[in-house]
């Protein structure tokens, strides 16, 4: 096949950066400087070591109000909260709270029919929350999934949700004005109840830093396709119907994939977050927080840390016996080992990176692989120095040596038909990786990163590379539906 000259590949994949900051990535104001996009989900409490080992920097924490306000209205019990929330910060964590609403305080429950009664309640103990841990940089997120827990129906409806979430916002930054207040937390980027949330006035007075969604796709999507559409859909939202003046952020809250035995049928409502295998679980991680990154979110929150739930754990084991990582927390450490900055000081737009053509029977590379680039500096030694890493990957559905034949629906069920890769399947598709804009003398060291590798300190391997025209060149790679890695280390010019 013919080969596609080094400047025009410069070009496109300049011109493509340019395309995807347009539109998917965030401005480049950061609201969280000190923290990149690493949380997890706590289901199992008080296990900072573990979470710490794998590269946790966010954990979102449960705050019930039932669990809180006890005895008397408007007497809250601290006891939970003041050990839970000075655990995590204590040890070096950023905190994402859920003031969560699911259930009507029992105290309220002969009032629960009085929206303004409850609404002010929950408005009070958000604020009391605010104010007793004022200044410690909690992310206070209102609600959790008001779509699936709408609290006795009380969230089903938008509006009603925007205005609760209004109050208690307001409530939030009177008690605490530096607080970061997080709103929606929608169960998946629901635009029907996002928009109608925010026609509810949801931002009209400035007091949502940020609009949380959970990564959970809908049913025609594949694990990581749509974000960048639905990513730049709600920051779009969010700029059409912020507050004058004031800066909305989006943030992924809650993402995960459940393990289910092979072949069992889908789900016709969640079967797109559902896995047969530990390989398509890892890869499927990789790819969305590589895209997550790519996009210049800020936050994005692993569903979740130990507890076995349908497999959805990074860790095997139970709440008392967690028994080492799984094939996806194995891809979680070495990811955030690599990639442990803010997604918004990420952003590569100095080096054009592009897909060699080999001579081959496939397709052009560069229309069936995703590539996502990234760049980190530092200083060392009083010169910068950079890290180019480039991640690619395949988007088919093939895993541990079977490649999805064929899906259908019967009913509310998704049933699927798995065969042996063939040597026609495409499943592994060569190419070497070119990098211009740099000089050649310039790369110290390209390495790949296994993001599979039970040994951290062996992740990342070095491999060689060489110089053709003005490209620096990897070797020739097979690229598969786990993603790729190469990490390219660069000094600076004498």
């Amino acid at each position: 096949m013919t080969r596609i000259p080094w400047a025009w590949c410069a070009i496109a994949c300049v011109a493509l950066a340019q395309t995807a900051a347009g539109s998917g990535v965030e401005e480049s104001a950061i609201t969280f400087p000190d923290a990149g996009v690493w949380g997890v989900v706590v289901h199992t409490p008080y296990r900072a070591g573990a979470l710490k080992d794998i590269g946790v920097q966010w954990v979102r924490v449960n705050l019930r109000w039932k669990n809180v306000e006890q005895g008397a209205r408007g007497a809250y019990d601290w006891t939970g909260p003041d050990k839970l929330l000075a655990y995590y910060l204590d040890h070096g964590f950023h905190v994402m709270a859920i003031l969560t609403v699911e259930d009507v305080c029992p105290l309220y429950e002969e009032d629960k029919g009085d929206q303004g009664v409850v609404i002010d309640a929950i408005s009070a103990w958000a604020g009391a929350f605010a104010g007793r841990f004022k200044g410690k940089g909690i992310l206070w997120e209102i609600g959790n999934e008001p779509e699936c827990f709408p609290m006795d129906g009380y969230w089903n409806d938008p509006k009603t949700y925007a205005k609760m979430a209004r109050k208690a916002a307001a409530a939030i930054k009177a008690a605490d004005p530096e607080a970061k207040v997080a709103a929606l937390s929608v169960a998946w980027m629901d635009r029907g109840f996002i928009s109608r949330a925010l026609e509810g006035g949801l931002l009209d007075e400035g007091n949502v830093d940020v609009l949380t969604y959970h990564g959970y796709h809908r049913r025609t999507m594949m694990p990581e396709s749509g974000l960048a559409e639905d990513v730049a859909w709600l920051r779009d939202q969010a700029r059409k119907h912020a507050a004058g003046g004031t800066r909305v952020i989006v943030a992924d809250s809650e993402r995960g994939y459940a393990i289910i035995p092979f072949l069992e049928p889908k789900s016709w409502g969640s079967w797109r977050n559902l896995t047969y295998t530990e390989a398509e679980q890892a890869a499927y991680l990789a790819r969305h927080y590589l895209e997550t990154i790519w996009l210049g979110v800020e936050v994005g929150v692993w569903y979740k840390d130990m507890r076995g739930e349908s497999c959805f754990s990074l860790y095997y084991g139970t709440d008392e016996d967690a028994q080492g990582l799984r094939p996806m927390g194995h891809v979680y450490r070495n990811l955030a080992a690599l990639l442990p900055d803010n997604p918004k000081k990420l952003r590569n737009e100095r080096y054009a990176v592009s897909l060699v053509d080999l001579p081959d029977k496939l397709s052009d590379p560069g229309g069936s692989l995703a590539v996502r680039t990234f760049l980190r500096t530092y200083l060392a030694e009083s010169n910068e120095r950079q890290r180019l890493i480039v991640a690619l990957w395949n988007p088919v559905e093939a895993f541990d040596g079977k490649i999805l034949d064929n899906r259908k629906r019967i009913g509310d069920d998704y049933y699927e038909a798995w065969r042996a890769i063939s040597p026609d399947d495409h499943v592994e598709v060569p190419t070497q990786v070119a990098i211009t804009g740099l000089a050649p003398q310039q790369v110290t060291q390209m390495a790949r990163c296994d993001l599979l590798a039970e040994d951290a300190g062996t992740a990342v391997t070095s491999i060689e590379h060489r110089v053709e025209w003005d490209a620096v060149l990897s070797p020739i790679l097979k690229v598969g539906p786990m993603p790729t890695v190469l990490v390219v280390d660069i000094a600076s010019l004498p």
